[in-house]
């Protein structure tokens, strides 16, 4: 049966729209139709709110439409033949009075094909605010191509001169907003490093300043965490600034096993000392044990229950290899998410061969019994339309809009607590 609930995945224009929302004081305006700017707007505030005021009031200039982010200029019929300057100028005047460090305009696919001058249009009405823009994000590109269109035509406009480079310090690439709990993801990732005594200057946005940014060439090396929105960064800014990179062999820092290895990589490559970040896992590791030998004595789980995944490569292959390795649970559906993923699909399944389970990658997730699901909400939704009693786990947007108050994270030690406790709670209920 063909499933028409399954989640969509998102495209080119939300990637470049994430890309430059993240940056904390900086704004997208999306030039397009009113419709093009719900879901940014939504996800946007949702992940990283920027203002405590919820007044709609606050917001009730035409281009908002109630939303405080991803204002738009709701073109219509009549502004595909006349063009979309009138209307840009008008949001444009609204947002240099809430005082950006950085305004970038974003065209929706429809807006593209009516060829304003938009670097002619911002230079007049922007003259004293930083400013881009992005007139083609890729049509039906993937999200990590649009994403890192955005961030390419940051880094252009930029243009940060030579500088000397600092010891030990690294930016971090590919965290998204797109990413569930990505503010805490990159919180792990920079106390982690920050025990091998290594810096972290920025993360391209993911809540960096404007100011954080202008620092991104004093790095050392570049990390790319997540080769599906990171890798094509990195390699512009290697040619770019001969800044070198690593990718993360074992993928996106999630579980014991990969989050080792990530700080491996990097202290070795730095010089730095790994000891004390190690010393914080093995605890880890051993809070994990009391709890899953009491757990296992009781219900004999996770050991050989059924999971399955809707994640980018650089995430299932960390995931999949701990489940399967750490907690002795069974593969039955992974389906990947697009982008260049750094050849982790083909890590992937040589490990799911390995493990004489070849045949659970390319599974339609949705339809595939199983015991426990990580993926986005709307993948676990249909699931549970088809009538699966699987637990589920949210590990990417969009979500089933459960409020997160506490500090909740993937990445690093706390990471893999977080994510045991969510399974061995889950698989008690199946």
């Amino acid at each position: 049966m063909r499933i028409y609930t399954a989640s969509t995945e998102p495209d080119g224009l939300t990637g470049a729209i994430f890309a430059i929302e993240a940056i904390a004081d900086a704004a997208v305006v999306l030039n397009g139709p009113t419709g093009c700017k719900f879901y940014h707007s939504a996800i946007s505030d949702s992940q990283f709110p920027r203002n405590a005021d919820y007044d709609p009031l606050s917001f009730a200039e035409r281009c908002y439409f109630g939303q405080p982010r991803v204002p738009a200029t709701y073109l219509d019929s009549d502004d595909y033949i006349f063009g979309s300057g009138d209307k840009l100028a008008e949001v444009l005047a609204v947002l240099v009075k809430k005082g950006f460090s950085l305004i970038a305009v974003v065209n929706s696919p429809g807006a593209a094909l009516i060829g304003d001058d938009l670097d002619r249009l911002l230079d007049s009405e922007l003259a004293n605010v930083a400013h881009l823009a992005i007139e083609n994000t890729g049509f039906s590109g993937d999200f990590g191509s649009g994403f890192q269109t955005a961030l390419g035509k940051l880094v252009d406009f930029l243009d940060l001169p030579p500088t000397e480079r600092m010891p030990k310090s690294v930016n971090l690439l590919g965290i998204s907003l797109n990413q569930k709990y990505f503010q805490h993801n990159y919180a792990a990732v920079r106390e982690l490093l920050a025990l091998c005594g290594i810096s972290t200057v920025c993360a391209f946005g993911a809540t960096d300043r404007l100011t954080d940014i202008h620092q991104a060439r004093t790095a050392a090396l570049n990390v790319v965490l997540c080769p599906e929105t990171g890798l094509e960064t990195a390699e512009k800014l290697l040619g770019d600034w001969g800044t070198p990179y690593v990718l993360a062999a074992a993928g996106q820092p999630i579980g014991f096993e990969a989050s080792a290895a990530l700080v491996s990589q990097v202290t070795s490559v730095l010089g730095a000392d790994a000891t004390a970040a190690e010393l914080v896992l093995e605890r880890a590791r051993a809070e994990s044990y009391l709890h899953l030998a009491r757990y296992s004595s009781l219900l004999g789980l996770p050991k050989g229950a059924l999971y399955s995944l809707s994640a980018p490569a650089s995430a299932a292959y960390p995931l999949a290899r701990w489940l399967s390795s750490y907690l002795g649970m069974i593969p039955a559906a992974i389906e990947l998410l697009g982008g260049a993923d750094g050849g982790l699909k083909e890590q992937l399944s040589a490990y799911l061969d390995a493990i004489g389970h070849a045949s659970a990658l390319g599974q339609p997730v949705v339809e595939t019994p199983t015991q426990l699901i990580m993926a986005d909400g709307d993948t676990i939704a249909a699931a549970r339309l088809m009538g699966q009693r699987a637990c589920g786990i949210e590990i990417g947007y969009p979500s089933l809009n459960y409020l997160d108050i506490t500090r909740k994270q993937l990445y690093g030690p706390e990471g893999a607590l977080f994510l045991l406790e969510q399974i061995m709670n889950g698989l008690r209920y199946v």
